[in-house]
């Protein structure tokens, strides 16, 4: 099994002044937040981050300065599209930079068929010089990466794990069951994450852990231990967190509670829409209450 993705990973957001140009220096001010014992990795230019409206150049310049400030954290950098030609050509690019892994994300809007999803990922796989996780999150692609889907491409030995993000906790079920002994599951919803730890899962690639990553990570951490008491008690405090996540989506939801931290502004890029005032004022109900 890849220890190095085992635990907490953040999932990093892309912090951006009012002009929306990345603002290097809140981002610098996370990175050192999230700098805790509890936090085993980083997860950069992901969904949270706004990958979509990233350029090219900006990703590089993104993973070149969290490779400089968070010198004592794994970097998993975040590569996926839905033309797969073009996704190899970035791969060839990528493959230069030293870094721990790709989560590369199911192939979106044009719905390909299970059968294209192997060969999809065969494809980066076979190119990549960093070992892939896949990631599954079918409310934003519009497809799904079935559990049997998965199970063959665990076979690929590029291919490490699996961020799951589906919320069908029967499929993640079937993978854990059949997948191989060093495969990954990973969550990839913050509030399915003990449920999928319970069913044999290693861990949690987590929105939260920006905002909450002392909590959170230990909560992942008593876990993995057989501390199921405490890990569940730090769930039940987080709970609320959680729904208040979800009101406005992600990553505006959490670009907002960063805010009320002082950590970044919560600036988004169209057409995305910065967290309200009323999520800002619920937020710090929760910090002053």
């Amino acid at each position: 099994m890849n220890e190095l993705f085992v635990g907490t990973g953040v999932a990093m957001v892309t912090p951006f002044l009012l002009d929306k140009k990345i603002d290097f220096k809140a981002l610098e001010r996370i990175i050192k937040f999230v700098d805790l014992p509890e936090i085993n990795y980083l997860s950069i230019v992901g969904t949270t981050a706004e990958s979509p409206t990233l350029s090219w150049s900006e990703k590089i310049e993104i993973l070149e300065f969290v490779k400089e400030k968070a010198t004592n954290q794994p970097i998993l950098f975040g590569l996926g599209g839905n033309d797969t030609n073009q996704l190899l050509k970035e791969v060839n690019c990528i493959n230069k930079y030293n870094i721990d892994g790709l989560l590369s994300v199911t192939p979106y809007y044009n719905r390909p068929s299970q059968t294209g999803l192997i060969s999809h990922y065969r494809q980066i796989a076979d190119s990549s010089d960093h070992p892939i996780i896949l990631y599954n999150v079918p409310s934003r692609t519009g497809v799904n990466l079935a559990s049997d889907t998965t199970l063959i491409l665990s076979e690929h030995p590029n291919i490490i794990g699996i961020k799951e993000a589906s919320g069908n906790l029967e499929q993640c079920k079937r993978i854990s069951e059949s997948k191989p002994d060093d495969f990954l599951l990973i969550s990839g919803n913050d509030a399915d994450t003990l449920a999928i730890l319970k069913i044999g899962g290693s861990g949690s690639i987590s929105v939260i852990a920006n905002y909450k990553p002392n909590e959170f990570g230990k909560m992942v951490q008593y876990f993995l231990n057989y501390n199921f008491d405490d890990a569940l008690k730090i769930q039940k405090k987080l709970n609320l967190l959680f729904n208040l996540m979800n009101l406005e989506g992600n990553p505006s939801s959490i670009k907002t509670a960063l805010k009320t931290i002082g950590l970044c502004e919560k600036t988004v890029r169209s057409p995305l829409i910065e967290g309200s005032i009323y999520l800002e004022n619920e937020f710090k109900k929760k910090e002053s209450g």
